[in-house]
């Protein structure tokens, strides 16, 4: 019978997916349980990211669809340019201009990843400890003209850095492979 007795497993099951709320989810297969070590994060494509109201323009709407739904995060490896790498910091807008013209845009993650990563934040990979990721896919222009890319940090909380500063070797890229 192990260290449960006959009715101790099931209540620490119950108490483990959230008390009825969870066991619910869990039930209607709004929720799944995923083995602790598991970095798989799953993104739901047909929903859209929230951007806030500061928002005039999405830059790249066309890549929102763009990407896998779902990936072990553990084995994305994290991009720096090179001009990041050498000299610890490098030109936002440069930055920006250069994923767009080499494509590595498209390998990029984007606001929904980013959103999903602050639901699930226990999937954030130990290897991304003291970064914030940038979701360059999902760059956008406010009122006053000025491009901003979201980025997550430690799965905690959605930031923004404006591409009229300088991006530094705490601000990778993570790339997926599609």
């Amino acid at each position: 019978m192990g260290k449960y007795k006959t009715f101790g497993r099931p209540e620490a099951v119950w108490n483990k997916l959230g008390g009825e709320y969870g066991v619910d989810l869990f039930l209607a297969g709004k929720t799944s349980v995923v083995p602790v070590g598991s970095n798989i994060l799953t993104i739901d494509r047909s929903v859209r990211p929230v951007y806030p109201d500061f928002v005039n323009e999405v830059m790249h709407p066309e890549l929102e669809d763009i990407g896998p739904s779902n990936f072990d995060l553990s084995t994305l490896p994290l991009y720096l340019h090179p001009e990041q790498k050498n000299h610890g910091r490098m030109d936002g807008i440069r930055l920006y201009a250069f994923l767009k013209d080499s494509g590595l845009i498209e390998h990029c993650l984007d606001l929904r990843v980013g959103e999903e990563l602050v639901k699930q934040r226990h999937l954030w990979p130990m290897a991304w400890s003291g970064k914030a990721v940038l979701l360059w896919k999902s760059v956008v222009r406010d009122s006053s003209g000025n491009l901003g890319v979201p980025c997550v940090s430690g799965g905690v909380c959605i930031g923004w850095v404006w591409l009229g500063t300088k991006v530094g070797r705490g601000g990778p890229a993570a790339l997926s492979s599609t």
